[in-house]
């Protein structure tokens, strides 16, 4: 069975690339990285394909910035990677969990700044998607990039996962 992956599409330009496909090789790629390979079986993310106004919508509500962004992410749980395993401490997290399926949270993709960004830096959409979705993921197990060791933590596990995947490290591309 693998991720249950939810996506609700809000841009019809969405439908054009198979983001139910690209979602599910981050998730599972990362999972697989971080030796989280319990999770393949028991997770849940909804995805919200849209477009720049509805997440810049959101951006501004939630993050008071008043500007639209590739990616946002509302994780359920913080600090995961801190955990030794999820279900061995279920007692806690009740709320997040139903029928053993642990719902990781939520992330919203904008088509419009997820193609201008991939055009800028002359990658293929698709790998671009894939990183966004893997940086995403990465903030709903926990990981931030707050600090100057939380961001290369991150950065690292995101190259190490993008070329797991068959991706250059887009942190090596000129802007």
């Amino acid at each position: 069975m693998g991720i249950q992956i939810n996506i609700k599409f809000e841009e019809k330009k969405w439908l054009d690339t198979n983001l139910k496909k690209i979602a599910k090789k981050a998730f599972e790629a990362t999972l697989r990285l971080l030796s989280l390979n319990d999770l393949l079986e028991k997770t849940e993310i909804s995805i919200l394909a849209c477009n720049d106004s509805v997440i810049r919508s959101y951006n501004n509500r939630f993050r008071n910035v008043d500007s639209s962004t590739n990616v946002l992410s509302w994780p359920r749980i913080n600090k995961f990677y801190d955990k030794d395993n999820i279900f061995s401490q279920i007692n806690g997290w009740s709320k997040i969990v139903e029928n053993d399926i642990l719902d990781l949270g939520d992330i919203a993709i904008s088509y419009e700044t997820c193609l201008k960004q991939s055009q800028e830096l002359d990658v293929i959409l698709e790998d671009h998607i894939l990183h966004l979705l893997v940086h995403s993921f990465l903030h709903l197990l926990g990981y931030d990039h707050e600090g100057d060791s939380d961001f290369q933590m991150m950065k690292e596990l995101e190259i190490q996962t993008l070329k797991y995947c068959g991706i250059q490290n887009p942190y090596s591309l000129k802007t």
